[in-house]
């Protein structure tokens, strides 16, 4: 509307880029072209841009705000993180944490975690010891027994009905037993005392290595020694637990007949004993004592002798090695093999009060000679008056962790190598303990549901026990 011939206030103010034309009694406003460029406006100098927020239109009712996503919501590579550091001394945690939730009991139970987690570690710890009892001198069957030396006390569910076996070796989580000769129970079993499987194989040919024609008490358990290792090429004794992986048992001892030691090997990948090889030896091989794996080598020591027998189950070649006892100061007798410490045979001996070690590198030809000699200082850990006693033993060797097993009127010891501390592990005296060494993440997915099941019916938990 015009009123008066001029616009009225309330319209929209002048564009400086409109053109006026005046005529008569009113006023025209002319738009410029298109392509004009603009005038710039003589009210202002210079133009400020104000931003204002203009709401749309979503309906009726405002937009939801998203909340934000709590700190405590951890993703899952941070949860397997803080899994992959729990000590390996306390897989209760790892139990617990694969009860509280599937997507945790995915996780922690998955082949690639366990596998994770050895990897992290340099060596799997000691779950306990095995050993072997008779309850009366005219028993001819010996039976063998589980001690847990691990903070949780670890019991394993498979060796229930095992005790009536003899246990003979254990390496890489792997138990190696023998049944006495006898109508119910025949042969060896390997056996994996944390994911209870078990592999069961025959006796070889090799009679006479096996057993001795003695009529004493102990006529019914085998006289050779017995080795069980990995198969696989390049181990390093933390993959191949639990996987089911190729195993190899070596049996390595005399025939007392033509003073010949004989040696065969299993394999669990072919299921059969190789041929016998022999060579001929002067000395008996000490059947109850330890053995010593290197690569695909078993080192066996002979009784009372400067000798040990390397039998190499690759290429089926038995030899012997001649200690240097030279300058060992008339000890030679009470030097025991005990394992393998850094890739070299270790032997030990219990000199006063002092425990003295070595290691051994065989060289071509059966050569040997000693790479290191040193001493650890029983008074720290023994009682005074059990420091000189003669009845003190060494029945033991953890490898991979360096721990020797030292057995006195009392009790029983373990000693590291490294740091030379002791501790006392069991009360009783023993003859021999074989160390068992395995890592629980394989068993953690069993665990877990166990755990739940038994908090679902009786409302306690298992994870305590």
């Amino acid at each position: 509307r015009v009123h008066q011939g001029k616009a009225p206030s309330s319209l929209s103010p002048k564009d400086p880029n409109e053109e006026e034309e005046k005529g008569g009694n009113c006023t025209r406003r002319r738009h410029p072209p298109p392509n004009a460029p603009p005038k710039p406006n003589p009210s202002t100098k210079t133009p400020i841009p104000i931003s204002i927020p203009i709401p749309m239109a979503t309906g009726s009712r405002a937009p939801r705000r998203r909340r934000p996503r709590s700190p405590l919501t951890l993703i899952d590579d941070l949860v397997r993180e803080i899994f992959l550091r729990v000590p390996v001394d306390d897989p209760v945690t790892l139990v617990r944490g694969a009860a509280g939730c599937r997507s945790w009991r995915s996780m922690l139970s998955a082949p690639n975690f366990a596998r994770d987690y050895r990897k992290a570690r340099s060596a799997a710890p000691v779950l306990g010891f095995l050993h072997n009892t008779t309850s009366e001198p005219e028993d001819r069957f010996a039976s063998s027994h589980f001690v847990s030396t691990a903070a949780f006390r670890f019991r394993p569910p498979a060796y229930e009905d095992l005790s009536r076996w003899d246990v003979l070796d254990s390496r890489h989580g792997l138990a190696l037993l023998h049944a006495p000769k006898s109508k119910r129970n025949k042969g060896f079993v390997v056996c994996d005392l944390v994911t209870s499987q078990r592999w069961k194989f025959g006796d070889p040919e090799c009679y006479n290595v096996m057993w001795w024609p003695h009529g004493d008490h102990m006529d019914k358990r085998i006289r050779c020694s017995a080795t069980v290792l990995c198969a696989k090429a390049q181990c390093d004794q933390l993959d191949c637990h639990g996987d089911g992986g190729p195993f190899r048992v070596a049996l390595v001892g005399t025939d007392y007949r033509n003073l010949r030691s004989h040696a065969t090997v299993y394999s669990s990948e072919t299921r059969e004993w190789r041929d016998t090889i022999s060579v001929h030896n002067l000395d008996f091989v000490n059947g109850r004592g330890n053995s010593a794996v290197v690569g695909n080598k078993v080192y066996v020591q002979c009784v009372e002798s400067d000798k040990v027998v390397e039998y190499n189950t690759h290429e089926q070649k038995l030899s012997l090695i001649t200690l240097p006892f030279e300058d060992q100061e008339g000890i030679d007798e009470s030097i025991d093999l005990m394992g393998v410490d850094d890739g070299s045979l270790l032997f030990a001996s219990v000199l006063k009060a002092k425990l003295c070690l070595w290691t051994m590198e065989a060289g071509p030809g059966g050569a040997a000679g000693w790479a290191r000699r040193w001493a650890i200082e029983l008074k720290p850990s023994l009682p005074a008056r059990f420091l000189t006693d003669r009845a003190n033993t060494l029945v033991g060797f953890a490898e991979g962790v360096g721990v020797i097993f030292l057995s006195t009127r009392a009790g029983l010891y373990a000693i590291e190598l490294n740091s030379g501390k002791g501790n006392k592990v069991h009360k009783g005296f023993f003859d021999k303990v074989i160390p068992y060494r395995s890592f629980c993440t394989r068993a953690i997915g069993g665990l877990a549901d166990l755990a739940r099941a038994v908090s679902r019916r009786t409302g306690a938990s298992v994870l305590e026990q």
